[in-house]
C-alpha cells in the first residue's frame, strides 16, 4: 500500500481527477469509490504532499488474484464536496481499544465466495493502520483478531463476550465492538452464542458484508443503496469509521421438544484431497430457542435453505440454489401445517383456515438479497415483524411471486381469479405446527440455520424483549425517518 502525492484535485462528471506530483500523470476514480477523506490538519502526522488523504477502493471480483485495491491520495487541498461528505478528523470511539473499550475482528473465511480473509489482509487491516497512524492513534489496535477455522468458530468467539463472573467489575470492559467480516450466518452465530447478563452493555457489531445474501446489511442500508452508486463494501467501510450505534431488532423463535438443528459437517476422508462436499456428514443438535435478526420461515424458503446444504447438492457449488429451487417448484409440495397469527391489535392467536401452505415467512428486514425485496414496507431498525404467506399455488405462480419480489417487492397484493393471494401484514406472533409425516417437509429456517421438528412439532416466533447487540449504521439511515 502506497500513498501518492497529488495536486489539482477536482470532481468532474462523477469522477475524481488529479495530477501526480512526481511524474505529472493524470489519474481518476469514480466518486462512488471514495471511502472517505482523512483531515490531518489537527494531527501531528501529516502525509507527504499535504494535509488530506483521500482513500478510495476499487473492486474487480473477476481479478481473483487481486479483487480489491486501495488507492491513497495525499493532497494539500481537496474539493469542498470531500470535506462535506465522509471527512474523518479523529479515530471514532468505537474503534479505540483501551480505556474501557475492547475491539475485536472476526474474519469468516467460509462466508460467500471466500473473500473475507483477502479483504481483511489487503483492504481493512492496512486501511485501519493508515487511519490510526495518520491521526496519531497508532497504539490503538484491535484487541483480538479471530480468523475462523470451522463452522463453530464464531459461536465459540461469541461465548468469550460473556463477562467473566470472577473478573472484578472495574476490570471488565464497559463497551465492546465486534467488526464482523461475514455474511448473515455470522450474525446469527453471534446472537446465539452470546448470553448477556441483565444490565450488561450490549456489544456493538460493525457489519462488513462478505456473505452470499447479506440480507441484514442490505436492509439496514437500503436508503443509501442506488445504481449506480457506492458498493456495499464501500458503504460498510464508511460506516465503520463514520457510523453511529443503534439497537439491533431481534426476534426469538421457540421450538417444541424434540426439535433439532440440522447441519452438515466435514467427515473423515478429507485428507485424500477429494472434494469436501462428498464427505459431509449430517450432525444434529437439540434446540429449544434461537434468536434471529432476519427471517424465520417454513415451506418453500426453508426447504431451499436446507436442501441446498445437503451433500447431494453441495457438490454443485453456487448452482445448487437454482437447482434446488427448480426441483421444489416442479414438485410444488403442499405443506400440511396449522398456521396461527397474532396481529398487533390482538391478544389472541387466530387460526388460518388453510390446511396446506407453500410459503410462510416472518421477517424483520426488507430484503433477503440486495434486490430481493420480500418485505417492502419494512424500514431499517423499525422493530416490526411482518408475515409473507401464500398457499400451494403451483410452480408457475410461485415463480411469478418470486420474480415480482425481485422487482421492487411487487409481489405484495398479488391475487388470482380462484381466490388465491399473497398475504402480507404486520404481526406480533406467528406459530406454525408441522403435520407432515415425512421429515423432509418439517424443516424450519432461522437466518439460514435449519431446524427439524418432530411430527406435530412447532415453531413460535415473536419479538425478543431486549436487544442482544447494537449495530453500527450510517447516520443518514436514522435521518431517513427510521
Amino acid at each position: 500500500m502506497t500513498t501518492s502525492a497529488v495536486q489539482d484535485v477536482a470532481i468532474h462528471h462523477g469522477s475524481l481527477v488529479w495530477t501526480r506530483i512526481d511524474d505529472s500523470r493524470r489519474g481518476q476514480a469514480r466518486v462512488d469509490d471514495i471511502l472517505f477523506t482523512l483531515d490531518l490538519s489537527g494531527s501531528k502526522s501529516r502525509q507527504r504532499g499535504g494535509g488530506f488523504v483521500i482513500c478510495c477502493l476499487t473492486e474487480d471480483l473477476e481479478q481473483q488474484m487481486q479483487p480489491f485495491r486501495l488507492q491513497l491520495l495525499a493532497a494539500d487541498t481537496v474539493p469542498d464536496q470531500l470535506l462535506r461528505d465522509h471527512r474523518i478528523r479523529d479515530m471514532p470511539p468505537h474503534l479505540r481499544a483501551g480505556d474501557g473499550n475492547e475491539v475485536d475482528v472476526v474474519v469468516s473465511t467460509a462466508s460467500g465466495v471466500g473473500l473475507a480473509l483477502p479483504f481483511w489482509q489487503s483492504v481493512l487491516r492496512p486501511l485501519w493502520g493508515l487511519v490510526e497512524a495518520a491521526l496519531g492513534a497508532s497504539s490503538l489496535r484491535a484487541s483480538k483478531v479471530v480468523v475462523t477455522e470451522d463452522a463453530q468458530s464464531v459461536r465459540e468467539f461469541a461465548r468469550t463476550l460473556r463477562p467473566d463472573q470472577e473478573q472484578p467489575s472495574t476490570e471488565a470492559p464497559s463497551s465492546r465492538t465486534v467488526v464482523l467480516l461475514s455474511g448473515d450466518g455470522g450474525v446469527v452465530d453471534l446472537l446465539n452464542g452470546h448470553e448477556a447478563p441483565s444490565g450488561a452493555p450490549a456489544p456493538l457489531v460493525a457489519l462488513i458484508p462478505l456473505g452470499t445474501g447479506n440480507a441484514l446489511f442490505h436492509s439496514l442500508h437500503k436508503p443509501l443503496s442506488s445504481s449506480p452508486g457506492p458498493s456495499p463494501l464501500a458503504i460498510a467501510l464508511r460506516t465503520l469509521f463514520l457510523g453511529v450505534p443503534a439497537d439491533l431488532p431481534v426476534f426469538r423463535a421457540s421450538f417444541s421438544p424434540g426439535s433439532r438443528i440440522v447441519s452438515f459437517v466435514q467427515g473423515p476422508g478429507q485428507a485424500d484431497g477429494t472434494d469436501e462436499s462428498t464427505h459431509l456428514a449430517r450432525q444434529d443438535a437439540a434446540v429449544s430457542l434461537l434468536y434471529g435478526a432476519i427471517v424465520a420461515s417454513y415451506g418453500f424458503h426453508a426447504s431451499i435453505v436446507y436442501e441446498s446444504d445437503t451433500p447431494e447438492y453441495r457438490v454443485h457449488g453456487a448452482k445448487r440454489f437454482g437447482m434446488v429451487a427448480q426441483e421444489l417448484l416442479r414438485e410444488s409440495h403442499p405443506y400440511r401445517a396449522k398456521l396461527r397469527v397474532r396481529r398487533p391489535s390482538s391478544s389472541a392467536l387466530e387460526l388460518d383456515l388453510r390446511e396446506t401452505h407453500a410459503y410462510v415467512l416472518v421477517t424483520m428486514v426488507s430484503n433477503l438479497e440486495r434486490t430481493f425485496a420480500i418485505s417492502p414496507a419494512s424500514r431499517p431498525l423499525d422493530n416490526r415483524l411482518r408475515l409473507v404467506h401464500f398457499g400451494p399455488i403451483g410452480g408457475e405462480r410461485t415463480m411469478d411471486v418470486m420474480a415480482k419480489a425481485y422487482d421492487g417487492g411487487k409481489h405484495v397484493g398479488m391475487k388470482w381469479d380462484d381466490g388465491e393471494k399473497v398475504r402480507y401484514e404486520e404481526v406480533e406472533e406467528v406459530t406454525v405446527e408441522a403435520l407432515e409425516d415425512d421429515a423432509r417437509w418439517r424443516k424450519f429456517c432461522i437466518d439460514g440455520t435449519t431446524v427439524e421438528v418432530p411430527m406435530g412439532g412447532s415453531m413460535s416466533v415473536g419479538k425478543a424483549q431486549k436487544g442482544l447487540f447494537r449495530v453500527l449504521i450510517d447516520s443518514r439511515v436514522l435521518l431517513d425517518g427510521t
